[in-house]
C-alpha cells in the first residue's frame, strides 16, 4: 500500500553528518527537519564530507539508512555512475525530484539525463552557483557547461527554486523564460534554542569570528586587508572557521596576516561541527564576513539567532542591519569596514548592550517558519 505522504527524492553531493560544505548541507538538512513529518524525504549523496578522501565513519554505503527524518543513501565513489542514479530514480518512483546544486556530474547531470523521459517533476536549486562571484571561478568551464546543457535542453522541463529575487534574475539571465519559485532558505531550527549568556564587550577590544570555507568568493583576503588599518590601541582577534578549499589562496591569506600589526591576531582553526560553533559565538562580539556574494548565508543568520551582531557586505539578502540593530551591511570598500571595526572596537559593554540588547528578538522577526512551511509545501505539492 502506497504511503499517503508524497515522496521527495533529493540528490546532493553532501549531507549529514557532513558539515564542511556549509550552506548546501544546511539547506537540505533544514528542509528535511521542517517538512519531514509531512513528506517522505529520500536523500542520495556522496559517502564523504567536502574535500575529504575517507568516508564517514560508521556509515554503511549504498543502502538506505535512516538519518533524522529522512532515508539516506551514501554512494561510494564507484557507485556514483549514471547507471546507479538511473536505477535509483526508476525504483523510487518519487513524486518530486529535488537537485541541490548545478554542476555536480553524479548528483545533478546524471539525474537530469535519466529524467529526460520521466514524468516526475524536477526542481533544481542552484544554491548561489549562478551568482557572479561563483561564476567567476572556473568561469570558462562553467559557461561552456551551461551553454551545452541549454543546447541539450536538460533544463527545459525543470522548475527552479531560487532563494531570493536576485537569484531568480540570475536564473532567468541564463535560461530565459523558465518557471522559478522564489522561497528563502530555512534556518537551522536547532539554533533557535541557543542563546549566549554572560557576554561582556571589553572597551578597546574586539573579538570577531567567521564561518566560511577559505575560498576567494568568501572574500577572506578582503576581510584580512580591512584589519590593516586598525588603530594601535584597539586589540582585535579574528577566528576563521572553515575548510581550506584552495591551498594557494590560503597561502595568500597567510601573507596578509603576516603583515598585520601586533594588536591584531588571526587564527584559522579549520572546519568545525555546527554544534561546536556556539562556543565561539558565545565569546565573540561580532560575526565578520565581507562576502563577495551569498544567496542566503546560513552562517550569518545563525550568528544573529545566537545573538551575535554581524559585520557583512551588501552582497547578501540581509540589508539595513544598522537600522534593525542587527549589525552592519557595508559596501565592499576597505575603509568602510576598517572605520566600522575601529568604531565598535572602542565601545564598552554599556554601548554594546544598548545597541544589541534586543538582537535575538530582532533576528527572530526575520524568520517566519509557518510561512516557510507553507511555501515549501506548495512547491512540493505543485501549488506554488
Amino acid at each position: 500500500m502506497k504511503s499517503e505522504k508524497r515522496t521527495i527524492l533529493i540528490f546532493t553531493d553532501w549531507y549529514l553528518p557532513g558539515y564542511k560544505a556549509g550552506g548546501p548541507i544546511s539547506s537540505c538538512a533544514n528542509l528535511v527537519e521542517l517538512l519531514g513529518d509531512d513528506f517522505n524525504f529520500k536523500v542520495v549523496c556522496g559517502d564523504r564530507d567536502y574535500l575529504e578522501t575517507e568516508p564517514y565513519a560508521g556509515v554503511e554505503p549504498n543502502k538506505w539508512i535512516p538519518v533524522g527524518k529522512a532515508q539516506v543513501m551514501y554512494l561510494s565513489p564507484d557507485r556514483q555512475k549514471y547507471g546507479t542514479i538511473k536505477s535509483i530514480i526508476e525504483q523510487e518512483s518519487a513524486d518530486k525530484i529535488y537537485l541541490n546544486g548545478m554542476f555536480s556530474k553524479a548528483f545533478t547531470i546524471f539525474p537530469l539525463i535519466a529524467l529526460r523521459n520521466n514524468r516526475s517533476e524536477v526542481i533544481v536549486a542552484p544554491r548561489g552557483m549562478l551568482a557572479p562571484a561563483a561564476m567567476g571561478l572556473k568561469s570558462f568551464k562553467k559557461k561552456a557547461f551551461l551553454s551545452l546543457v541549454k543546447v541539450l535542453k536538460l533544463y527545459a522541463k525543470v522548475k527552479f527554486h531560487a532563494t531570493n529575487s536576485v537569484e531568480a534574475h540570475q536564473i532567468s539571465a541564463w535560461f530565459g523564460k523558465i518557471q522559478v519559485a522564489v522561497v528563502e532558505n530555512i534556518p537551522d531550527l536547532t539554533t533557535l534554542e541557543f542563546s549566549r549568556k554572560g557576554h561582556i564587550k571589553i572597551e578597546n577590544s574586539l573579538r570577531l569570528y567567521s564561518v566560511a570555507r577559505i575560498a576567494p568568493e568568501k572574500n577572506i583576503h578582503f576581510a584580512l586587508k580591512c584589519l590593516k588599518n586598525i588603530e594601535p590601541d584597539i586589540k582585535v582577534s579574528f577566528t576563521v572557521i572553515g575548510a581550506i578549499y584552495n591551498p594557494d589562496y590560503y597561502a595568500f591569506c597567510q601573507k596578509i596576516v603576516a603583515g598585520l600589526e601586533n594588536n591584531v591576531e588571526v587564527k584559522f582553526i579549520g572546519s568545525m561541527p555546527k554544534k561546536e560553533i556556539p562556543q565561539i559565538a558565545n565569546e565573540a562580539d561580532f560575526f565578520f564576513l565581507p562576502t563577495a556574494g551569498e544567496n542566503y548565508g546560513h552562517a550569518i543568520v545563525e550568528a544573529l539567532i545566537h545573538g551575535v551582531p554581524v559585520i557583512i557586505s551588501t552582497k547578501t539578502p540581509w540589508r539595513n542591519l544598522k537600522e534593525s540593530k542587527l549589525g552592519f551591511d557595508l559596501e565592499l570598500i576597505e575603509k568602510e569596514f576598517s572605520n566600522t571595526i575601529n568604531e565598535v572596537g572602542r565601545w564598552g559593554n554599556n554601548e554594546y548592550e544598548n545597541e544589541y540588547k534586543k538582537i535575538r528578538i530582532n533576528a527572530a522577526a526575520l524568520i517566519n517558519l509557518n510561512k516557510l512551511r507553507t511555501e515549501y509545501t506548495n512547491i512540493f505539492d505543485g501549488r506554488d
